[in-house]
């Protein structure tokens, strides 16, 4: 373990310091991780955005607009972090966030194959071809080609044969594990295994701004009082996605709310996400 190490991302912590310790032998040697491959990784925790899922633990940044990569735990159902999936989350982009990779050593190969798809979304293939068919070919200098080597020997990365393909099964998969839509199209994982139909959109609140808790409180207290436990994780994400937890009524509700669910580090994880913010002075 690194000296002093606070990092805490379970079963994946192994993997995650090595990649720390790759990226400081590199800048020792005036190469960069970063730089040559995009990918800075945190060495404590990583701070949080308002765009940043209140389930999504994250461990690198690409250095640019927020733009951040974290392990997606879809509230609890996925206890082994080397096998979550990987998000990018992305504060300037109204899409926000996407899996970008199936697990963390996946995600290494995305990076040392293309990395400039972490941080674009991507509705499927076919639009990911389009626009890297629309870009300059560019040729990668000696420097950059000696740390893709060497990143690729050291974590033995098996590159995407093909990255269009890649992302067309990213999104199958996770449409066909989804028990709720949402509105950034991430979607709520299914608690149960048996298969059944997504939840029709009825049972579901919709969300807009602007959002009153005096006149749409009820309407809320009554989806967490009543609701099924996915329909009330997908109002957590379509209300983050209309920036609804700008309001502090709200954010102190469902944080509560989230605890009795037994969802005690989501709840902290919305508060801390939102710890900027300027109280509001419109709740009752």
């Amino acid at each position: 373990m690194i000296p002093g190490s606070s990092l805490a991302y379970g079963s994946a912590t192994p993997l995650i310091e090595a990649l720390i310790e790759f990226e400081q032998e590199l800048e020792a040697n005036r190469h960069s991780l970063g730089y040559d491959l995009g990918l800075m990784m945190e060495h404590g925790r990583a701070p949080r955005y308002m765009a940043t899922p209140p389930d999504v633990i994250p461990f690198a940044h690409a250095g640019v607009d927020g733009i951040h990569y974290g392990f997606l735990t879809d509230f609890g159902l996925e206890k082994d972090l080397s096998q979550a999936p990987i998000v990018c989350v992305s504060p300037v982009d109204w899409t926000g966030v996407w899996v970008v990779a199936r697990h963390l050593q996946d995600f290494l190969s995305v990076v040392y194959t293309e990395n400039s798809s972490l941080q674009r979304y991507y509705a499927n293939g076919k639009d990911y071809t389009g626009h890297t068919g629309q870009r300059t070919p560019q040729t990668a200098d000696e420097r950059t080609l000696y740390v893709r080597e060497c990143f690729r020997e050291r974590f033995g990365v098996q590159p995407i044969q093909d990255m269009s393909a890649y992302i067309d099964r990213l999104r199958t998969e996770r449409k066909q594990n989804e028990a709720a839509p949402t509105l950034n199209g991430l979607g709520v994982r299914r608690f149960s295994t048996a298969k059944h139909h997504s939840l029709d959109k009825s049972l579901l609140l919709s969300v807009a701004e602007p959002f009153h808790w005096e006149q749409q409180g009820e309407a809320v207290r009554e989806l967490f009082r009543s609701g099924s436990r996915e329909a009330r994780l997908a109002f957590v994400r379509d209300a983050q996605t209309r920036h609804l937890f700008t309001h502090s009524a709200l954010r102190a509700f469902v944080a509560g709310q989230l605890k009795s669910m037994d969802l005690p580090d989501a709840a902290a994880y919305l508060e801390e996400s939102y710890y900027t913010v300027i109280p509001d002075t419109m709740e009752s």
